[in-house]
């Protein structure tokens, strides 16, 4: 058992993990799928946000489409189900989720203006950087469903995308 404030915390630390993947997830998607373009058309949007919100003292999973919550875990069911370890483990993955974002935003940045062989390079490193990036999602979306949420399609998706391209790794 961990006190409110520390689930508060974990609630905001794995709603900003989940952002950082989502802000990536497209290209992401393109590169585990080695379609060689970065729209990943087939790959469903997803239907909830999940947020940490504090003013309810609960980590929500809010419909995208009309804003309502569609599933709700409060900090006390955290408290309940979440130990210390818990908090050092999420406060990890987020730091190394940022990390992700931030290399991918720069990589993919830097090939939108390369040419020739620069492309293949940066390819290269963002293949590289979708292994890295696929435990760490993993160990995310299983977090988020020890919490108490179900996942949507979008992150469904993401769980097979991940697990399949770290097989074939």
């Amino acid at each position: 058992m961990i006190e409110l404030a520390t689930a508060a915390v974990i609630a905001k630390l794995v709603s900003d993990t989940v952002n950082s993947f989502d802000k990536i997830f497209r290209g992401y998607a393109d590169v585990v799928k080695n379609t060689g373009k970065v729209t990943a058309p087939e790959v469903p949007p997803p239907d909830f946000a999940y947020a940490d919100q504090p003013d309810r003292k609960a980590f929500v999973a809010k419909s995208r489409s009309t804003g309502k919550a569609v599933q709700t875990v409060t900090y006390e069911q955290l408290r309940d189900r979440l130990n210390e370890r818990d908090l050092r483990h999420v406060e990890t993955l987020s730091q190394a989720m940022e990390n992700y974002e931030r290399q991918w935003d720069a990589a993919f940045k830097e090939r939108s203006t390369a040419s020739g062989k620069d492309i293949g390079r940066l390819d290269a490193q963002l293949e590289d950087l979708a292994k890295q990036i696929s435990d760490p999602l993993l160990r995310v979306l299983k977090f988020v469903e020890k919490m108490g949420l179900h996942l949507d399609d979008h992150f469904l998706t993401a769980r097979d995308l991940a697990e399949r391209y770290l097989k074939k790794a």
